[in-house]
């Protein structure tokens, strides 16, 4: 009986370990700051997990490429509407915006969503418990260059082909707590809290990303 009971309690606790916690109530979206961040009635400032769209409301920065087209994307998918709230292990960033996996009461996934439709990257500094499908998402986005990884027409977006097959020597620093790299000659060169200097083929072979999605060389 001792052992029958053992059994049953391990059973439920890697039950309770597998299955997350989804919450049963809705949280109504309030506003939608930009591309990976928005105000849900109730629950205040969340960031999307999983997912890093081009900035539009940081004051030290410029409004980034295609940062308004992200706001605007996640705006039509989400705004005014009512969305399902899920957690992942880390319930807060460093900010202390709660990190929330967002879904349409339909079952749509909205920070997947975001990344398959070429939106967001896929930001996999921290890690998270579906970081497999958005690296896959990325990658469909990039090879059909949706959105972020199209050809330019409208957006001046750089195409994934050249992202990713164009060899370049020249000398980036890598901001290695964003995992953005900077050209030589722009802002930020040189000049993050941490960093490192490398070539900016070694930096795209580490999977990091050009600010502004431009690349240097």
């Amino acid at each position: 009986m001792r052992q029958f009971l053992r059994r049953l309690v391990s059973g439920l606790l890697l039950t309770a370990v597998a299955t997350p916690a989804l919450a049963q109530s809705l949280y109504h979206v309030a506003r939608v700051v930009d591309g990976d961040t928005v105000v849900l009635r109730g629950l205040g400032t969340v960031r999307l997990i999983g997912i890093d769209t081009p900035e539009t409301v940081d004051p030290r920065k410029p409004v980034q490429r295609f940062g308004q087209e992200a706001s605007a994307a996640l705006r039509s998918m989400i705004g005014g509407r009512d969305v399902l709230v899920e957690y992942d292990q880390d319930r807060t960033d460093r900010y202390n915006r709660t990190l929330v996996y967002l879904y349409l009461p339909d079952g749509t996934f909205v920070n997947l969503e975001m990344v398959r439709q070429g939106f967001a990257h896929a930001y996999v500094k921290y890690p998270f418990r579906e970081m497999a499908r958005f690296r896959a998402a990325e990658r469909e986005a990039r090879e059909a260059e949706r959105g972020l990884w199209g050809n330019g027409e409208g957006n001046g977006a750089l195409s994934a082909a050249a992202i990713q097959t164009r060899p370049s020597t020249a000398r980036v620093w890598v901001n290695t707590s964003s995992g953005v790299y900077h050209c030589e000659g722009t802002r930020y060169y040189g000049q993050t809290k941490r960093g490192a200097f490398m070539s900016e083929s070694a930096a795209r072979a580490e999977g990091r990303r050009p600010a502004g999605g431009r690349p240097c060389g």
